[in-house]
C-alpha cells in the first residue's frame, strides 16, 4: 500500500507540473482550451471548458501508475474524456493501454 502511495504523490506532482507548464504563458494557454459541448456539462454550469493540462494529467496519471501496477490503469477514470479540440488542435491520446 505505501507503494501505491508514493506513486499517486509522484503522480500528483507530476499533473501539478504539467499544470504550471501549461499556464506559464498566458497566450498559449489561451489556445489550449476547449468548451465542452451541452451533453457534457454540468448542469450547474452556463458554460463549460477543458484544457489541454486536463487531459494530459489524466492520461499521464493513467499511464504512469498503470506501469507500476499493470490492470489499475483500467481503474482510473478521470472527469475529461481523452479527446480534445478547438480550432487549432485535434489530439486524442493513446497510450497503448
Amino acid at each position: 500500500m505505501s507503494q501505491l502511495m508514493v506513486a499517486l504523490i509522484q503522480a500528483s506532482e507530476k499533473a501539478a507540473n504539467i499544470a504550471r507548464s501549461c499556464r506559464q504563458e498566458e497566450r498559449l494557454f489561451s489556445l489550449l482550451i476547449e468548451e465542452k459541448k451541452n451533453d457534457s456539462q454540468k448542469r450547474t454550469c452556463a458554460a463549460d471548458f477543458k484544457t489541454l493540462a486536463d487531459v494530459l494529467v489524466q492520461e499521464v496519471i493513467r499511464h504512469d501508475i498503470g506501469k507500476q501496477f499493470p490492470g489499475l490503469e483500467n481503474s482510473i477514470f478521470g472527469e475529461e474524456t481523452n479527446e480534445f479540440m478547438n480550432g487549432l488542435v485535434c489530439h486524442r491520446t493513446n497510450w497503448g493501454v
